[in-house]
């Protein structure tokens, strides 16, 4: 008699089976929680078009466009986080397709016009940086306030604040020691001169060990991004500052740095981006500040204007 062997069944993995096992993939790359919290969100939005139960040899383009056109008709979602949705649905579906659980497609991301990011002003800035009276301000009042400069001094992201630890401040070499960034490499950002005596002086109010969070709760907890959010967000407000959200100092230092004619290679490298196509979209959302200045420094305006002099 002929021997039947036993073949791996993907006929009937359900779209939730398989994400669960998408998810233990993850766990066993050691992607960052971050990571996966982004995965567990998106899956949300993506089960309300996609059946948990749905089997995945029947998801289709089909199944994806009519996901995109849910995303914008019944949720009213804007393109630019339907793209976000998109980029992680296109993992996960990927990632069936790459163990055979459904046919392979290609999956584009939708087209959208980038939007202008409003930055800080100089006038907010010079609020948001004023330095509050020791004697009678909060200790919360007091880390905020040195958060802010050290946002605007380094661009570095919302998590890099968080997992700062007292002992990678080096005021020795002025240096400050990210151990955790978005692409695992770890950086070192120079702490420049007017930021050294404000990291000095909150080392004295904070009072911590190395092994202590630089930037913690009232109780010298880890502060959490909710907590960090709402906490600069009544910062600013107590300020009359109405614009918020730690992500908008990143875009306000990138905009002063390129502004100032600073060197975009450096500037890739303290952002901490793998290639520069993220530097070049700042530069592109700038574009209107960078015509300010343009018939100055014009080359034709300048030579005309130098052409009329002489006939002069």
């Amino acid at each position: 008699m002929k021997r039947k062997m036993i073949e791996i069944n993907t006929k009937s993995i359900t779209f939730d089976r398989g994400y669960d096992e998408f998810i233990f993939y993850c766990r066993t790359r050691n992607f960052r929680p971050a990571t996966i919290k982004f995965y567990d969100n998106t899956v949300r939005t993506i089960y309300k078009f996609i059946e948990p139960k749905t089997s995945i040899k029947d998801i289709t383009k089909d199944t994806v466009d009519n996901f995109v056109i849910g995303c914008k008709n019944e949720l009213d979602i804007k393109d630019i986080t339907i793209n976000t949705y998109l980029r992680g649905l296109k993992t996960i579906l990927y990632y069936f397709m790459k163990l055979g659980y459904m046919e392979k497609f290609h999956i584009a991301l939708i087209k959208y016009d980038k939007p202008v990011i409003e930055t800080y002003t100089e006038e907010e800035i010079k609020i948001l940086l004023k330095k509050p009276n020791k004697s009678n301000c909060t200790f919360v009042e007091f880390r905020n306030w040195t958060i802010c400069n050290v946002l605007y001094a380094t661009g570095m992201r919302c998590s890099n604040i968080r997992d700062l630890k007292v002992k990678e401040v080096d005021l020795y070499n002025n240096l400050l020691h990210l151990r955790t960034t978005k692409n695992r490499k770890p950086l070192a950002i120079p702490i420049t001169k007017s930021l050294q005596p404000i990291l000095r002086e909150y080392l004295s109010i904070r009072n911590g060990s190395d092994e202590d969070w630089l930037f913690c709760t009232a109780y010298g907890e880890k502060m959490n991004r909710d907590s960090i959010d709402s906490s600069m967000r009544r910062y600013n407000h107590s300020r009359g500052i109405n614009k918020t959200g730690i992500h908008r100092w990143r875009h306000t230092f990138a905009k002063q740095w390129i502004l100032n004619n600073g060197d975009i290679i450096k500037l890739q490298k303290i952002l901490n981006h793998s290639d520069l196509d993220m530097v070049r979209n700042y530069v592109n959302m700038f574009t209107k500040d960078l015509q300010k200045d343009f018939e100055e420094f014009n080359p034709l305006e300048f030579i005309s204007k130098k052409s009329i002099k002489m006939r002069k």
